[in-house]
């Protein structure tokens, strides 16, 4: 299966995905006021940033050992295994046990409560991502993206729910229950999956290989997370609100949308990375790498652009307009974001190369950066400030991590095509600004009535189409890339009926 071809597997579970989330995010901003929603965002967050020492260091390893050499992966599976279960255990008594550090720390202890249900989140997370990653080192992308479909559905059904009847406690209940449901999904599918007969499975692996690269793994997920979420922990320290700490997750939801998609390609860059160089050369991983950043680019800006321009109908659509205080803030914290995506691909690039250890003090870096930045500017001007924060710490990062990338895989970004994206998508910024944005502003007052929310989306699909005439006209994209995307959906189609007519 083709990278790009995987990508797109992904990426339509990931629309589901991304859907579901802003389902849940949208319901529980309406159901919950501000404050409410704030202290749900915290407890969330912060059972999001333990969660990455247990789920995403084994299984990242996991993950990353079996593309490389699948004919062990029976012993690398069970071995995965053993590790992944201790740390669960560990990590999740330490948790338990800090609760009333973590609520002084964030100077409210009537989170205490809330921090100690949350436990129940890690062994539920851990072991769904396990299989996840387990999926992804076979290249059953297929079944990742049944997984991450399946998990949508749970996660919307549960959260929701639960949260309409018992408020904060039942969203945490439902954050809970929706990937145990995964997990048994995930042993059930993997414990009748059909296996290759011609594989032999033989040798041995040392575990203490697998602990070696997830433990680093760990090291750089968490700084990830810290950097991630240091500006709602902030926020809810500085400001002593949890009003505040809802509006700023308002921001990182909706800002982190780019993000959302394109770090897929982060995820299957890792075992192909591994694969190729194992297999071949530094140069077979370098075009892969080359046409994977040149895509990245291209949508990239138009994504970002139109954050920017849409904020605060984006806001009041998936939430309300209680929570338009956050608009002026998220047309910064999605600058960052952007610069943070590209950041986030070259570090799992490095990843996928063993040159993990450049990305842990890269982000730690970032970590220290980021929140020194965000105790500076939280005090004088708020949520702006820890979105403003995040800008020169991604660029930073991104400008870094390209550098280092390029001296393993030599020049993998064509700069033409970022300067071709950037124009275009300014451009059509600039068109929407002056023109087009005026008289839709009129409009919607016009129809104030009808569906005012709804009233953009057309605009924003203008936006795209607009965009991709420009760089056509500067030759970026042509007939051919469209080509590839024809020939990538029609693939699997023409080769289930050749399959068709040679059963029959």
């Amino acid at each position: 299966m083709s990278l790009v071809r995987s990508f797109i597997i992904i990426n339509i579970a990931e629309i589901f995905f991304i859907a579901s989330g802003y389902i849940i995010h949208s319901s529980l901003g309406r159901m919950l006021d501000p404050s409410d929603y704030g202290r749900y965002s915290i407890i969330v967050s912060l059972a999001m940033t333990v969660i990455f020492f247990v789920g995403d260091g084994v299984p990242k390893a996991l993950s990353k050992y079996i593309s490389q050499y699948p004919e062990k992966e029976k012993i690398i599976k069970k071995k995965a295994a053993l590790a992944q279960l201790l740390l669960i255990i560990v990590i999740s008594i330490i948790y338990y046990f800090s609760a009333s550090l973590i609520a002084g720390f964030l100077e409210d202890k009537s989170l205490i409560p809330y921090i100690k249900l949350s436990t129940l989140i890690i062994p539920a997370f851990a072991s769904a991502s396990f299989y996840n990653n387990y999926f992804n080192g076979l290249k059953k992308f297929g079944l990742q993206a049944t997984q991450r479909t399946i998990r949508s559905i749970a996660r919307v059904s549960a959260i929701v729910s639960l949260a309409y009847f018992f408020g904060v406690t039942g969203a945490i209940i439902g954050y809970i229950l929706a990937p145990i449901f995964v997990f048994l999904y995930s042993f059930t599918v993997d414990k009748y999956r059909k296996k290759d007969p011609d594989l032999v499975q033989k040798g041995n692996f040392p575990l203490k290989v697998i602990l070696s690269f997830g433990i680093e793994i760990v090291i750089f997920m968490v700084a990830y997370q810290l950097l991630n979420n240091a500006g709602i922990f902030l926020v809810k320290k500085i400001t002593g609100e949890d009003y505040w700490a809802g509006i700023y997750n308002t921001v990182m939801v909706i800002g982190q949308i780019p993000f959302y998609f394109f770090s897929n390609f982060a995820i299957l860059l890792l075992p192909t990375i591994s694969n190729i160089l194992e297999k071949k050369t530094v140069k077979v991983a370098q075009e892969v790498i080359r046409q994977s950043m040149r895509y990245i680019f291209i949508l990239l800006f138009p994504a970002v652009a139109s954050v920017i321009i849409f904020s605060d109908q984006i806001i009041r659509l998936l939430y309300s307009s209680d929570y338009s205080p956050g608009n002026f803030a998220l047309k910064f914290y999605v600058v960052g974001i952007g610069a943070f995506t590209v950041y986030y691909i070259c570090s799992f690039i490095l990843n996928g190369s063993n040159n993990v250890r450049t990305s842990i003090y890269l982000t730690w870096i970032g970590v220290v950066i980021n929140v020194g930045l965000n105790y500076i500017l939280i005090p004088r001007f708020g949520i702006l400030g820890a979105a403003i924060s995040i800008i020169p710490t991604a660029f930073l990062l991104m400008t870094i991590s390209i550098f280092y990338t390029q001296r393993i895989f030599g020049n993998f970004i064509n700069y033409l095509t970022i300067f071709r994206s950037f124009v275009g998508a300014a451009a059509v910024s600039v068109l929407f600004y002056k023109v087009l944005l005026p008289n839709w502003q009129l409009r919607k007052e016009l129809i104030i009535n009808d569906f005012p929310n709804l009233s953009f989306i057309p605009y924003a699909v203008l936006f795209f189409v607009i965009y991709f005439i420009i760089l056509f006209l500067l030759k970026e994209v042509n007939m051919k890339d469209f080509s590839k995307m024809k020939q990538v959906f029609m693939k699997k189609s023409k080769k289930n009926r050749k399959r068709f007519i040679r059963n029959n």
